[in-house]
């Protein structure tokens, strides 16, 4: 238990250098490239999310412009293209863990620039942190964790956007909110540990329309397999649907034929 704990601490030191040696990489060798070499298979594959030149770039630049932004390219690029296909669908758009707003100023940007006037950008947040139900073992986290943020802080960075409803409190009792709602198009889950993630599925599951997407972050990434990846398998395991494992650590499920299941 002590060399699992020193390893932990060990992890926790060089994780910043770590990840800073990537991002100085992805500068200077990746980004504003169209096409960029695939590790470790060597081929050179499309990849839009660093392009210079489009749509999806301005929006990262106005979201980068707000403030900070943590969740990498690739995976906004998936946030992006999934939302942008589902928004045109019945029903209001959704996140779950939203931490202090980038992922969510870049979907109020793209809703913003599809004038989707009769839908709502819902954020669910405790904006306080990890809840007490976190167990580092099983999630990683460990209650507290994320505390850096608020809701007031969050709320002016997307002050701008009058179509963004905020639900601070802890999940799932603050789903009661949004009781009266009887369809969700597009669901983006962040929120890393087992309990919460499960109570998503439970709630946003039934409420899709056909066609209707929930993109599951983190899911792919070793250190959450017992937690977030644990809570979509289970849930899916005993429906039609079953989630699809994207090479970005995100997994999504689109909701089948028949929109009950």
């Amino acid at each position: 238990m002590k060399i699992e704990l020193l390893l932990r601490h060990m992890a926790r030191i060089l994780r910043k250098p770590y990840y800073a040696s990537w991002r100085l990489l992805e500068r200077l060798i990746y980004c504003g490239r169209e096409y960029t070499l695939q590790v470790p298979f060597g081929h050179l594959v499309y990849t839009p999310w660093f392009a210079s030149n489009s749509e999806f770039a301005g929006l990262i630049a106005k979201v980068k412009q707000s403030g900070p932004l943590i969740v990498s390219l690739d995976r906004c690029y998936m946030i992006y293209q999934f939302c942008k296909y589902a928004v045109s669908l019945e029903g209001d758009v959704v996140e779950c863990g939203t931490y202090t707003g980038g992922t969510a100023y870049l979907l109020a940007c793209l809703m913003d620039a599809r004038t989707t006037a009769d839908k709502r950008l819902h954020l669910f947040d405790t904006f306080q942190g990890m809840p007490d139900i976190a167990v580092p073992e099983r999630d990683v986290h460990a209650p507290g964790d994320f505390g850096d943020t608020c809701l007031d802080y969050v709320q002016r960075r997307l002050q701008g956007f009058p179509f963004v409803k905020f639900h601070p409190g802890f999940i799932p009792d603050t789903f009661a909110r949004i009781a009266n709602l009887d369809y969700f198009s597009f669901v983006h889950v962040d929120v890393d540990i087992y309990p919460t993630a499960l109570e998503c599925c439970k709630w946003f599951w039934p409420r899709l329309p056909r066609g209707g997407v929930m993109l599951f972050d983190d899911y792919g990434f070793r250190s959450y397999r017992h937690a977030i990846r644990a809570a979509v398998d289970d849930f899916f395991a005993m429906m039609e649907e079953k989630p699809l494992i994207l090479p970005t650590g995100q997994a999504i499920a689109i909701k089948g034929r028949n929109g009950n299941s």
